[in-house]
């Protein structure tokens, strides 16, 4: 009797093919919700961080704007500068009619284009109105107004003066912490107050010998006479603007200056850009906001209002953020470039309690 070998059936083509499809189909739906949920981590994570750079600009930009101009019991309105001419402003111009801050404004059209995420830093001076100070060119970026403020030191209080002779060349001091040669200082009992450099520190004294250059010591004798209980009071000059970040995103900068340079400081990564306005008036009352230009009287500047423009990671963004996209920061039209970022503007004004 013969046995009939039946042979197992394969898997047809058409079979396979149909399970291929399937499979790719699976695989796609897979690789969509992956992707998807990637995005979604992205943004919620950019507006995370977005919003921790909010929080930080406004505890670290805002103490520095209503600082401005405290001198202990003095106003710049009084002083007497010792030093030579020729410095950075507000510090570097003290004259008749001191200010406590200054501003150069990034474009006068209203409109800026950013070509690329971290821009390098601009060389023209030109490019701001009035033309941004020679000791600050080529640290900003093009899309960066640039705020500069002149008051106490952070940090610091008023130190008596105990003993100040007539015609002498130096300030005995209750307390010379934290003081160094090259500071700037400034001496007053609330009627006067002279500007000066410090040339050197003993464990009660500070120095204002005289010296050469902008920002030195014009004389060794104070241009006024103080008596002993009045105030010592440390000066700080700083900037802020946007500059070229170490990675790909630009960085909101804080400058010091003193001997002449600027120091700069990384506050904030991921500030595309900065606009600033200037609440002017007469009498303490703000009557209007006017771009950097348009400011006739620095002493007459009650407030700042400031707007940036903050970005997320790559890819943080919406498909309706992969083209260019224009912000309006303060008035100013801001075109950011196409790289699917997230971004949001943040304006905040600040009121200057030490205003005349």
């Amino acid at each position: 009797m013969k046995h009939i070998r039946k042979h197992a059936r394969g898997v047809t083509l058409i079979e396979l093919m149909v399970s291929m499809v399937i499979g790719l189909f699976l695989s796609g739906a897979v690789i969509s919700i992956y992707l998807a949920e990637i995005r979604i981590y992205q943004s919620s994570t950019s507006q995370a961080g977005i919003q921790n750079s909010e929080n930080a600009i406004a505890a670290l930009v805002t103490p520095l704007v209503r600082s401005a101009g405290f001198n202990g019991c003095a106003t710049l309105s009084q002083s007497i500068s010792n030093l030579n001419s020729g410095g950075s402003p507000p510090l570097g111009t003290l004259g008749a009619s001191p200010n406590m801050l200054v501003g150069y404004e990034a474009s006068s059209s209203g409109a800026l284009t950013i070509a690329q995420d971290n821009s390098a830093n601009d060389a023209q001076a030109s490019d701001w109105s009035p033309a941004l100070d020679a000791a600050l060119v080529g640290s900003v970026e093009a899309s960066s107004d640039v705020l500069v403020l002149l008051g106490a030191a952070p940090g610091t209080s008023p130190v008596g003066v105990t003993a100040a002779p007539v015609g002498g060349t130096a300030l005995m001091l209750q307390n010379t912490g934290g003081l160094a040669a090259g500071q700037i200082g400034m001496v007053s009992d609330c009627l006067k107050a002279s500007v000066f450099q410090i040339t050197a520190v003993t464990s009660s004294t500070v120095s204002h010998a005289a010296g050469s250059g902008a920002m030195a010591n014009s004389a060794s004798v104070l241009s006024a006479n103080y008596a002993p209980g009045s105030q010592f009071i440390p000066l700080q000059q700083t900037a802020l603007y946007v500059a070229h970040g170490p990675g790909d995103q630009s960085i909101l900068v804080r400058a010091t200056y003193s001997g002449g340079t600027w120091s700069a400081q990384p506050l904030v990564p991921g500030v595309e850009a900065m606009q600033v306005l200037y609440g002017a008036g007469s009498n303490g009352l703000v009557t209007q906001y006017v771009v950097a230009n348009a400011v006739a009287d620095w002493t007459k500047v009650y407030a700042v209002r400031l707007g940036f423009l903050l970005q997320g990671q790559l890819g943080s963004g919406t498909t309706s953020t992969i083209g260019s996209r224009q912000f309006t920061v303060l008035g100013n039209i801001i075109t950011a470039p196409a790289d699917g970022r997230l971004r949001h503007v943040y304006e905040m004004t600040v009121h200057m309690r030490n205003a005349i």
